[in-house]
């Protein structure tokens, strides 16, 4: 069993720090699809646009069935992807959009079908393709400060 150590926090540290969290809503305001920080300050047609929608059954304190989403998360409410692939789909359209192409459902990331007897080659692709955009997406959304 492990020691945990609490770091001490001087008096100005703490007044940052709370200063910081009830200030920054991009702390604070995340996506309940994919758990990433909303942005406000993005140009229209950006991805990652936060937008709230009326979502039934969604639980957000103090607010029934609103829901606060990214712009490309709204349109891509794929249940079935785990939070991974679903950032991954986010970061894969923020770098569309920020080289000034065509954001489409990319549902294989870029990497080709695999080819006859290629199936082991594809899955590390897949897997790397995957890990790339989702690690790109929140670089993205979460490196703002």
């Amino acid at each position: 069993m492990g020691w945990h150590v609490r770091e001490v926090i001087d008096g100005d540290q703490r007044e940052r720090r709370i200063r910081h969290v009830t200030r920054c809503l991009s702390c604070t305001l995340t996506c309940i699809h994919c758990g990433l920080p909303a942005r406000f300050s993005l140009p229209p047609g950006h991805p990652g646009l936060g937008v709230v929608e009326h979502l039934p059954g969604a639980t957000t304190p103090g607010l029934p069935d609103l829901a606060l989403l990214h712009r490309f998360c709204r349109d891509d409410l794929n249940q079935n992807a785990g939070i991974a692939l679903r950032r991954a789909y986010l970061g894969l359209a923020t770098e569309l959009f920020e080289t000034g192409r065509r954001i489409r459902r990319h549902r294989r990331l870029g990497v080709h079908p695999p080819r006859p007897g290629h199936l082991e080659a594809y899955r590390k692709r897949w897997r790397v393709a995957k890990m790339r955009y989702a690690c790109k997406a929140c670089r993205y959304y979460t490196g703002s400060h």
